[in-house]
């Protein structure tokens, strides 16, 4: 992530989740009830213990450049098949949303950092359009910036969003693409990830 006129950030490369019989004593009818659902709920036990070290979506951490950690949300997975984002950043993807975030140095402003971000995207769309910026907090307390932008991309799905924040010294994107009506469906997960993240100050 270079000051403006460097380098693009992200390189595209692809695409991109019975009612009990009639008749006998009611108290032996509950009592087998009770039975049964605690032996399921044993075994339902049981199987999440086995399920649980192989599970593909379990939350860790994963480290960007300079010391920043994102956590990805449940029911995320690795889209580096997808998505190459290179060194610093790492894809993800869930239920047809795919997502990047980045960290690299940066001595810019948040502004700096969105015009440069947007002017790397914009060669990838025809009819490239932004929508007005909206500020935010990502990392608890730390100041950014966010845009929604469309246009016709042989690589970008029709609802995007991208995320920035410095501290001074070094800059955050987050940038995510979904087909029409995903976005916001998926938009907690992103609020939640963009929010969790560890960035050093």
């Amino acid at each position: 992530m270079n000051e403006a006129g460097g380098a693009p950030i992200y390189t595209v490369r692809g695409a991109q989740p019975r009612p009990m019989p009639g008749g006998g004593s009611s108290w032996r009818g509950s009592l087998i009830v009770v039975a049964v659902m605690f032996g399921w709920m044993i075994f339902a036990f049981a199987l999440a213990a086995i399920a649980a070290p192989s599970d593909p979506n379990v939350e860790v951490p994963v480290a960007l450049g300079e010391g920043v950690i994102v956590t990805p949300g449940d029911g995320w997975d690795s889209a580096a098949d997808a998505w190459e984002v290179g060194a610093g950043a790492v894809s993800l993807q869930s239920s047809g949303v795919y997502v990047a975030f980045s960290a690299e140095p940066f001595t810019g402003t948040n502004d700096d950092l969105l015009t440069e971000v947007l002017d790397s995207l914009e060669p990838d769309f025809e009819s490239f359009r932004v929508l007005p910026t909206t500020a935010t907090t990502v990392a608890g307390d730390l100041p950014g910036l966010i845009a929604l932008f469309s246009g016709e991309s042989e690589h970008w799905g029709p609802e995007n969003e991208v995320v920035v924040a410095t501290t001074g010294s070094v800059g955050v994107v987050m940038l995510a693409t979904a087909p029409a009506g995903q976005l916001a469906r998926m938009q907690d997960d992103l609020d939640s990830m963009l929010e969790t993240l560890v960035v050093p100050r």
